[in-house]
């Protein structure tokens, strides 16, 4: 996606933007802003991006003209590389269409049979209600020369070797993809090409999203002559130049060859293709795809465990559930587990009893828990946990995410399956274990915030919270004076204009209704949580000028939940401004901290570490600084 967008600026064309996993948070939010505003006409994307929030919201404020659909023999279960998002995409249509006309649908795929063609038409005449005109080109490429090199597990990567010498270093330009079956393959025929002198690197799935992008734009630009790589690499890549294909490993399928092997040649010059082959390649592909198919009973078996997860949370029918969540359930071990297509096939068998009826499948719900570990070996965190207080059955099990977390890539993360898998805790338990391995100071959560804050000039920060605390207290105080008899879930009027001009009168000249309303809302979710309970105020808005106010705790509690409040927002003021460099003067300067950082300066506080930090973070706005900066 990233290449057809550079190869549309090629042409002049600037108004296209990608999303997609390679992104950093920054670049996504820019992207996202300029489909948003206008700045982009047309968005390549994944068919999994239409299940996320963030760029359903977007499009919702753009008109779509045109949908094109780019490797349409995804979106048939009868297709080589089906991908169950490509079947969500006519309900994405539709609904985003509503009652209007559906605009264009184009559907593009070079590998389409023609039960996978008519697969696709019927798919839109079924979701939309359109005709799918069927324009075949056919799959010839007179360019293409074929060959098949019978060899052996010993030989293969020597053979790989003589043919690329003798096919495009003799040539002395152009590039060459090497297809290999795993991971680890592509790794080690990189690094055997690279002692034979050869400029090659290596593309897979379990890579980095950095050590992708630079990879892909290497062999692109030509800085690399040779890629090793696995299927994920090659789909949309337009580089015109490749005079070699090899597959030093047997494709899945023909459907599968045709499309890899077609890489080559793209410029319409002469090109090579050629299939290493040996008996235990073919032995091995049928293995995978066995491995890779769903029977009845493993769909059924999905089902079940939707069904129990559903009743035993009492979830009245919406189930949010990891792949892993749904396989813990399988207490009738209907599932044939394989942890290297276990997610795929879980997300297969929901499309397959979407397609039944029986469920539907709405967008993905993300959470990211950033964190980083304090300690440096797995008996540095046994150390600190014998100090704590937790059980031996549970200190086990904090021990195997710790372990988890110690041999994970570091650029990778790790899912919230993985550590369920180690540690045999729900997705929850490991939620709250993570929180338990922080409060022992194993881990940190290091998301990553900034804010604006002033210092050493007429608006500084700390005066700017000085006058907001104390208008704070002065609200509070003018609330329980005039309205002493007032007990918890009795309410009472607020007129802000009013109540302004009484605290200008009171000395408080920087007093606004604006501010009095922010400081009313702020009390209203001061101590949220506290004991159960909601926040201290319940605060409705009647008209521009008044507040309906319930009171949701004793105004002695309220004070001093307040009072902690301000004391902890001062105690976070004060580290963002230490994290400023000495001596810094001015407005808008800009503080880099974390969230496992702030919370420290909360705990370093023994009064403030048992009930600050909720309240704490409330009381941010009011110091007039803004978080900015990136978001797990």
């Amino acid at each position: 996606m990233a290449d057809q967008v550079l190869g549309l600026e090629r042409k002049g064309v600037f108004s296209a933007v990608t999303i997609n996993g390679l992104l950093s948070m920054p670049e996504r939010g820019d992207a996202l802003d300029k489909v948003r505003l206008g700045d982009a006409s047309m968005l390549i994307i994944s068919p999994e991006q239409l299940r996320s929030v963030s760029v359903r919201r977007v499009l919702e404020q753009r008109e779509i003209g045109y949908w094109v659909l780019d490797e349409a023999h995804c979106l048939s279960k009868w297709g080589h590389d089906f991908r169950p998002d490509y079947r969500y995409i006519g309900r994405f249509i539709r609904e985003r269409a509503g009652d209007e006309v559906v605009p264009p649908v184009l559907c593009l795929t070079a590998t389409a049979k023609p039960d996978v063609m008519s697969d696709i038409v019927d798919y839109f005449s079924d979701e939309l209600n359109i005709g799918l005109r069927v324009s075949d080109g056919g799959s010839h490429r007179s360019n293409l020369d074929f060959a098949v090199v019978k060899t052996t597990v010993g030989e293969k990567f020597d053979h790989t070797y003589q043919i690329i010498s003798a096919d495009l270093l003799s040539a002395g330009e152009g590039g060459a993809i090497v297809y290999c079956s795993t991971q680890r393959r592509t790794q080690e025929m990189a690094e055997f090409l690279q002692e034979k002198g050869v400029s090659a690197g290596y593309y897979h799935g379990g890579m980095s999203p950095e050590l992708k992008k630079d990879a892909q734009e290497g062999f692109i630009n030509g800085e690399l002559q040779v890629i090793a790589a696995t299927n994920a690499f090659g789909m949309g890549i337009d580089k015109p130049d490749v005079r070699l294909v090899v597959h030093a490993d047997i494709p899945g399928s023909l459907e599968n060859y045709l499309q890899e092997a077609g890489r080559a040649g793209r410029d319409r010059a002469s090109a090579r293709c050629v299939l290493l082959y040996t008996s235990e390649d073919v032995d091995r592909q049928f293995g995978l795809s066995a491995s890779s198919r769903l029977s009845r009973r493993e769909i059924q078996g999905v089902l079940k465990a939707l069904r129990n997860i559903d009743h035993r949370r009492r979830l009245d029918g919406e189930v949010v559930a990891t792949p892993g969540e749904i396989l813990r359930e399988d207490e009738d071990q209907d599932w044939e587990r394989d942890s290297a297509t276990d997610d795929t096939r879980v997300k297969t068998a929901v499309s397959w009893l979407e397609d039944a009826v029986l469920l539907t499948r709405e967008e993905n719900y993300v959470q990211i828990f950033p964190s980083s570990l304090r300690v440096k070996s797995l008996q540095e965190a046994q150390a600190k946990l014998r100090e704590d207080k937790a059980n031996d059955t549970y200190r086990v099990k904090l021990l195997s995410i710790v372990r988890a977390l110690l041999e994970s890539d570091p650029d990778e993360g790790i899912s919230t399956d993985e550590l369920m898998m180690v540690s045999g805790l729900s997705a929850e338990e490991v939620r709250k274990a993570l929180a338990d391995l922080e409060d022992v100071g194993i881990a940190n959560n290091d998301t990553v915030l900034t804010a604006f804050v002033h210092r050493g000039v007429q608006r500084a920060s700390e005066l700017r919270f000085k006058q907001a605390s104390d208008l704070d207290r002065a609200t509070i105080e003018l609330l329980q004076e005039t309205a002493p008899d007032m007990g918890v879930g009795d309410s009472t009027q607020l007129f802000l204009r009013g109540t302004t001009q009484r605290l200008k009168d009171d000395g408080y000249s920087y007093a606004l209704p604006e501010r009095l309303r922010r400081i009313i809302n702020s009390v209203g979710a001061d101590g949220r949580g506290d004991g159960g309970t909601g926040g201290s105020l319940s605060v409705r808005g009647r008209d521009s000028d008044s507040l309906q106010v319930t009171l949701r705790r004793e105004w002695g509690a309220l004070s001093r939940t307040a009072e902690t409040r301000r004391a902890a927002a001062s105690r976070l003021l004060q580290h963002l401004l230490s994290t400023l460099p000495r001596g810094a003067r001015g407005v808008d300067l800009l503080a880099d901290t974390t969230m496992g950082k702030m919370l420290d300066a909360i705990r370093t506080d023994v009064t403030l570490r048992s009930t600050a930090i909720p309240s704490a973070l409330w009381s941010a706005r009011l110091c007039g600084s803004t978080s900015r900066g990136s978001y797990a």
